[in-house]
């Protein structure tokens, strides 16, 4: 006779019905939020009053023979004569800082107009805030137990050696997380009095149509994190058609090199937040750099020009878009300069930068828009696990403080 292996089993149904038996008869506990929403300012509406039933529509089978079939022609009803030039989150600029500053009629300022993000920084933070930060950089890059399949590895040495696909937490993801964690912080550091002023989206999308010269060109992107105002942000410099800076030069290239050329568009403005909104005025933006994403037209590897080239030129499509939507479709200039506060980041290094648009009429020369950065900080060299322990090497404070000073700018 041969004993089997003592098996420990619970019968998992038994012990949810005693479960729900116990505790299908608690009360729903009335909480206070209406009331203290209402000390807001803040209207509390019925989910019903806002929310659309979804409609249902009959489904229409068709057999493979009888479907429609889409022919990229001028029989296509988004077919114009005209090309569009387009740029997207895919594409970088071939000559980075020196073309978006052709495109976007812009001129750099020195550090000196960003002093006062410097005087906003808040020297005296709880103690707790950077155990807060370390614990977001910890659960974003170590802890997230979200398993995708990771980009190919490859070996320049070794260009023929296939790895073993690996699996774990992609870029996009972790930066989309910390971002998020890091707007919540300064959400619950500044008040409910800043905080009721700011409206937060994630994944906004911004179109733009942009005539330079005889061409047409479309800026498509999207702002990662975009936070919006319900008071517009102060310009850097009051003082438009005194500064004389002459644009670069990228001469013998031209200015919509790296372009990507189609026929089939639509015309017209997209931006996230609708004219009646009461945080119309954009403020921040989050820019988030993947590389596995963003490329260029070659095989070569984006360079740092390259990528605030891109952030600049998302800056512009954001404030330009807000112009639009506050001043009218068809504004040229401006009654009173749009400023937005830009945040690139690749998940360790954090640009900070401010762009000022002051004229929308791209080929008047004339009236230049403003560009500010800050020197780059790096918040952490390393996040992951050594033998077994989570580490974070060279935790850096300061760039939280940065972007808290960014958050709280305005208020």
């Amino acid at each position: 006779m041969k004993f089997t292996q003592v098996l420990f089993k619970q019968h998992l149904g038994r012990m949810i019905r005693k479960i729900w038996h116990s505790k299908h008869e608690r009360k729903i506990r009335i909480t206070r939020a209406e009331e203290y929403l209402s000390t807001l300012g803040i209207q509390v509406k019925d989910p019903l009053e806002v929310l659309v039933p979804k409609k249902i529509f009959p489904r229409i089978t068709l057999e493979p023979q009888f479907a429609p079939k889409v022919i990229f022609d001028e029989t296509h009803p988004d077919w114009k004569a005209k090309a569009c030039l387009t740029f997207k989150d895919h594409n970088v600029l071939q000559e980075g800082v020196s073309q978006a500053q052709i495109l976007t009629n812009t001129v750099c300022l020195s550090d000196n107009s960003m002093s006062h993000i410097e005087n906003l920084l808040v020297p005296d933070l709880p103690e707790y805030t950077d155990d807060i930060v370390k614990r977001a950089i910890c659960t974003s890059n170590i802890y997230d137990a979200h398993q995708e399949k990771l980009p190919k590895r490859k070996d320049p040495n070794r260009p023929a050696w296939v790895f073993p696909r690996s699996y774990g937490i992609t870029n996009a993801r972790k930066m989309q997380n910390m971002s998020q964690k890091f707007v919540q912080l300064c959400e619950f550091l500044s008040g409910p009095h800043i905080a009721r002023k700011r409206c937060v989206l994630y994944d906004a999308i911004t179109k733009l149509d942009l005539d330079k010269e005889s061409d047409l060109i479309q800026f498509i992107l999207r702002s990662d994190v975009m936070i919006m105002s319900a008071d517009p942000l102060k310009p850097i410099e009051s003082s438009i058609n005194d500064i004389e800076t002459d644009l670069p030069s990228i001469y013998p290239m031209h200015h919509t090199i790296s372009f990507d050329k189609t026929n089939f568009y639509k015309i017209g403005d997209l931006y996230p937040v609708s004219a009646t909104s009461a945080w119309i005025n954009v403020h921040t933006i989050f820019v988030h750099f993947d590389p596995e994403e963003v490329k260029n037209l070659t095989e070569l590897a984006v360079k740092k020009d390259q990528v605030i080239g891109r952030a600049m030129l998302k800056s512009y499509t954001v404030a330009a878009a807000c112009a639009r939507q506050r001043f009218g479709p068809s504004v040229k200039k401006l009654p009173e300069p749009v400023t937005v506060q830009c945040i690139h980041t690749d998940g360790k290094h954090y640009h900070f930068f401010t762009y000022q648009l002051n004229s929308l009429d791209a080929n008047d020369s004339s009236t230049k828009n403003f560009w500010c950065t800050m020197p780059p900080l790096t918040l952490f060299y390393q996040a992951n696990y050594d033998n077994g322990r989570p580490v974070i090497e060279n935790y850096n404070p300061k760039v939280f403080r940065r972007i808290l000073a960014f958050y709280r700018n305005g208020s």
